[in-house]
């Protein structure tokens, strides 16, 4: 996926039902939770305040709800402030707790299981039709950076009438973009066939010919190509939705109220991590390889993809336009009704990631990558 040329049934009601099984559903953990812990140099970086003699702050738990099952180097952000020990420099242990898909794990968010949950900007958007009380207080990464790959038969977006594209549910991150790359052509999902296929399960679902296309990821793209060099690129999702805004992380606004301080830490620990993304390629790298579960050279290509795309987050990474686009594009594609598009205030909380901005120095704004 290298940013080059190549990489580089009814409509409102379905909707509505997408919505309705988002804040009826009370899905659990798909897998296991871990709890993240910090290196030995950044708990020494931690316990030293300057008198030589303070101790380490007491920690405070928090869930946090991760959207795919490994991650994906997208995801990376709060693995890498967990190793680094930004999490624990500002007094929370944060336990990783592993969805198959940001819906799923949003759902969690709803039914209190969760304290924060990492999702696509997609479910987010359809709890705020319902004025469910969930909003977004920062993101990992706010640009798209993911493909339409197909089997070798299939090069544009035409030639997808009638074929099989792996999703793992309708309303979820991957059928939004399926269905926006159908929207190129005036196509619609009537005119192909989902087949219900996990994150980790898509890469394989094309190797087997289970499916023709899936939305893959930038590691899941090389991992697919260095097996098969025969699988196309139908659609770079970054050109076919320009302004789109990927991803956030949801909470309640009763958690808002109650633990405005452990947000505001937690965000320091993202930003921290984002920033640390571009500045230490080698660390990240290696984090990437423990937690995807992808080859190294995998992993490498992705990150040089991710970090030269400016994927990652470094400030509060939710600038109105970009979401104020999402919106109106969501309307466009069917996935909301225009008398109930949200407004950029009833999405979004900027306050906890703006007080941690300040934190860490202000925002970045030497480069037009940053957001």
């Amino acid at each position: 996926m290298e940013r080059r040329p190549v990489l580089q049934r009814s409509r409102v009601a379905l909707a509505l039902a997408i919505t309705g099984v988002l804040l009826l559903g009370l899905a659990g953990p798909t897998s296991h939770s871990a709890r993240a812990a910090a290196s030995g140099e950044a708990v020494a970086r931690a316990a030293d305040s300057g008198s030589g003699s303070a101790a380490a702050p007491q920690l405070r738990r928090i869930s946090l709800g991760v959207p795919v099952t490994p991650p994906n180097m997208v995801h990376l952000a709060p693995y890498i402030a967990a190793d680094q020990g930004y999490f624990q420099e500002v007094g929370l242990e944060v336990e990783f707790k592993n969805f198959e898909g940001g819906l799923q794990a949003l759902r969690g968010g709803i039914a209190g299981g969760l304290d924060i949950a990492g999702t696509s900007a997609d479910p987010i958007i359809a709890a705020a039709t319902r004025n469910a009380g969930i909003k977004a207080i920062g993101t990992y990464a706010p640009k798209l950076s993911v493909v339409m790959v197909g089997q070798e038969t299939i090069r544009t977006p035409a030639d997808l009438r009638g074929r099989r594209i792996g999703i793992q549910e309708v309303g979820g991150f991957n059928e939004v973009m399926s269905r926006a790359v159908l929207a190129t052509v005036g196509m619609t999902p009537d005119d192909v066939r989902y087949v219900t296929v996990t994150t980790a399960g898509r890469v394989p679902g094309l190797l087997a010919n289970q499916i023709d296309a899936a939305i893959l990821h930038a590691d899941q793209y090389y991992n697919a190509i260095q097996r098969n060099p025969n699988f196309t690129v139908i659609a770079r999702l970054w050109e076919v939705l320009p302004k789109w805004w990927y991803s956030g992380y949801a909470v309640t606004d009763q958690k808002i109220q109650q633990s405005r301080p452990m947000l505001v830490d937690f965000e320091t620990g993202i930003i921290r991590a984002g920033r640390f993304m571009y500045q230490n390629r080698d660390r990240t790298i290696e984090v990437g390889v423990q937690q995807t579960n992808q080859p190294r050279d995998v992993v490498e290509r992705a990150y040089d993809d991710l970090a030269a795309g400016g994927i990652w987050a470094v400030n509060d990474g939710m600038p109105r336009d970009m979401i104020d686009y999402t919106l109106d594009k969501q309307v466009e594609l069917g996935m909301l009704q225009a008398n109930r598009r949200p407004t950029y205030e009833q999405l979004i909380d900027r306050s906890m990631a703006e007080e941690a901005l300040q934190r860490v120095g202000g925002p970045w704004t030497d480069d037009p990558r940053w957001y």
